[in-house]
């Protein structure tokens, strides 16, 4: 998992695969919106439009949607985080 510093919230970037993502957040974001997330530890941000959010169990949201605009240096990042 990677942390995210997102706008007014935080959140864990569980997956990537080619252009799609899902992470955990603490709270939800409607369809169509825009979001830009810090990668803790990192300068990067990466450029993200939310497909869905489902409240989980445990008080968090999953939120799914895809990564726009990655360069290849986050995609480096991305996949030497996640593994």
């Amino acid at each position: 998992m990677i942390a995210l510093t997102l706008e007014g919230a935080t959140a864990q970037l569980t997956g990537a695969e080619g252009e799609r993502f899902v992470m955990l957040a603490s709270r939800a974001y409607a369809p169509g919106t825009p979001l830009k997330a810090t990668v803790d530890g990192s300068s990067e941000v990466l450029d993200l439009k939310v497909a869905r959010s489902v409240r989980r169990n445990e008080g968090t949201y999953e939120v799914s949607g895809r990564l726009l605009n990655l360069t290849r240096p986050q995609r480096q990042l991305l996949d030497a985080r996640l593994g």
